[in-house]
């Protein structure tokens, strides 16, 4: 309706214009015309008074011709005449009622002048050169009022006033019912159609079926919801494809790290069944006494439990599992992993410790199994940069840090996992590469390159980010930074 009723008054305003002009144009010319018709019914007048003027100023001069213009304007209706002599001036100033005359002027060319006298009655003026024999020349003044001529005026102001009146009523009407109809109605059913597709009710026949733009606007519209929905239909298989070949890599990248775990594993599991090979041979032997034989089961049990322990710790690294946000203890989950991870830093003889405070709890929101692959990843990159014995610490801490401009994040206060290690570290172009897909350090069969970048997606699907310090052979230091859970957050 707004757009309707610009267009209204846009058009009441060229409309209204256009009558006033018309109507000032018709009042000013009906004026003009009749001063003008005034004007020469004068100039008849003195034409036909001329020769009895001139047979007047014959016979007795200027007084004589006074003298014929008062007789001979008793005949005439409504208009009054004097003589005006160029040689005395003055006495054509005596009446008030007159206005002032030049004399020079008038003796040149016909003129005239209105005025309105005390009690609004307006009179024209004309003043008619003459030239009398002995060329004398002077001027014959012919007062005539103007009452028809206004009452003529005025019905020509009323008349354009009802007609600007009119064309006013009849015009808005109009442009009013058809700004309804025409314009405000079709943009409604537009307007409420485009906001059911912004609400994501795609696939909407048009909502007005004219002939005009409206119904084309419509029907593009239309085409458009329904491009919009095949799109929404395509983006949702492709994501889900996606996701799916998301979870493939990950799961396949985990797996990656079970071979390389299995290993260590292997190792650690040696000690523990050497001990239950031992301990049963005795019991077999039957030379053992009866606490003996309890004290060897016991230790059997014990080894056995222990065992189970760290096949359970791998198998549940390696099963797949769905996403469950919970909060999580990262300062537990980086020693659960670093406990799953210590066969395989023993067998490269590498120290691997958590540095956090025991009393201390840094929590944060997400999957458990996600997260702990990110931190199996960064200590498994770790232990393979160090080549001679070294060590890796990491330390868990909650620090307050503008986050990069890519989070579009309100939040300034994150958990930190930092994983140190004393290996060959990298240089500047390798760290600027370090989390793009398919890129490693490593020599060929020793990696894939997809490890950083699948920890790299991880910690961004957590809403934190992943950064980076290293200095060749000085170690690397790599930072995961998670939105902080400042609800479980406790000193």
């Amino acid at each position: 309706m707004k757009l309707a009723a610009k267009l209204i008054l846009i058009f009441m305003a060229g409309v209204l214009g256009i009558v006033a002009l018309f109507s000032w144009q018709i009042v000013r010319q009906q004026r003009e015309w009749s001063q003008q018709s005034n004007a020469e019914s004068a100039v008849d007048l003195v034409n036909a008074l001329k020769p009895t003027i001139e047979q007047a100023y014959r016979d007795g001069g200027t007084v004589q011709i006074q003298q014929a213009i008062e007789v001979t304007k008793r005949t005439t209706s409504g208009s009054a005449m004097r003589w005006i002599d160029p040689e005395k001036p003055g006495e054509a100033q005596q009446n008030l009622e007159t206005p002032p005359v030049n004399t020079e002027t008038h003796a040149r060319s016909i003129s005239r002048i209105s005025i309105s006298d005390r009690d609004g009655e307006t009179k024209q003026f004309t003043y008619v050169p003459l030239t009398l024999p002995g060329d004398v020349a002077g001027t014959v003044e012919v007062a005539k009022p103007l009452q028809n001529s206004e009452a003529n005026v005025r019905r020509s102001f009323q008349a354009s006033a009802l007609l600007f009146i009119g064309v006013t009523l009849l015009s808005g009407f109009v442009i009013y019912w058809g700004g309804l109809k025409l314009i405000a109605s079709p943009l409604r059913k537009l307007i409420r159609q485009v906001e059911q597709i912004g609400e994501g009710e795609f696939g909407q026949p048009p909502a007005i079926t004219s002939n005009d733009e409206f119904g084309q606007l419509a029907f593009a519209i239309s085409q458009m919801s329904s491009r919009l929905q095949e799109q929404r239909a395509t983006i949702e298989a492709e994501t889900q494809t996606r996701l799916q070949t998301q979870q493939q890599l990950r799961h396949i990248d985990r797996l990656g790290t079970v071979g390389t775990l299995a290993a260590g594993v292997a190792h650690e599991l040696g000690t523990p069944l050497n001990v239950v090979s031992g301990r049963a041979g005795l019991i077999s032997s039957g030379q053992l006494s009866s606490a003996d034989v309890s004290s060897s089961a016991q230790t059997i049990q014990k080894e056995a439990e222990r065992m189970t322990a760290i096949i359970r710790q791998l198998l549940d690294f390696a099963r797949r599992t769905g996403t469950e946000q919970a909060s999580i203890n990262l300062i537990q989950l980086a020693r659960q992993t670093c406990e799953l991870m210590q066969p395989l830093a023993k067998k490269a003889h590498v120290n691997l410790t958590v540095n956090a405070d025991e009393n201390t709890s840094v929590t944060t929101v997400g999957d458990t199994g996600q997260l702990q692959q990110v931190i199996t990843n960064l200590i498994s990159n770790a232990i393979q940069s160090i080549t001679d014995g070294g060590k890796i610490v990491i330390k868990v801490h909650s620090e307050q840090i503008q986050p990069p401009a890519i989070l579009e994040s309100e939040q300034n206060r994150f958990a930190c996992l930092e994983v140190i290690d004393t290996g060959k570290g990298m240089t500047d172009t390798e760290t600027e590469h370090v989390f793009e897909p398919f890129y490693t350090t490593k020599d060929v069969g020793e990696g894939t390159g997809l490890g950083l970048s699948i920890a790299y997606g991880i910690v961004r699907e957590h809403g934190g980010w992943i950064d980076v310090a290293s200095e060749k052979n000085q170690g690397s230091t790599f930072r995961v930074w998670l939105p902080l859970d400042d609800q479980k957050e406790m000193p």
